[in-house]
């Protein structure tokens, strides 16, 4: 039945619409795809390549008053 009610739907669908209604469906089945993959729906966790610890030791320098306040904001404090 739901078959023949959506292509009757579809045949009243001007032919720019279908391709809509294709990448719908597919989204559709995309998410019911991920969400049989995923044991919790709701947090989905991405990958992230590994990453290298340290890689950019050295490429930074702060200054040793990094932490004190300016002398220009000291009136706010």
């Amino acid at each position: 039945m739901a078959y023949e009610l959506l292509e009757k739907e579809l045949k009243d669908l001007p032919e720019s619409n279908i391709a809509d209604v294709i990448e719908y469906i597919q989204f559709l089945k995309f998410k019911l795809l991920r969400d049989q993959n995923n044991t919790d729906s709701a947090i989905v966790e991405r990958k992230h390549p590994e990453r290298k610890l340290g890689i950019l030791q050295g490429k930074f320098v702060m200054a040793d008053d990094f932490d004190e306040t300016p002398d220009c904001f000291k009136e706010y404090m």
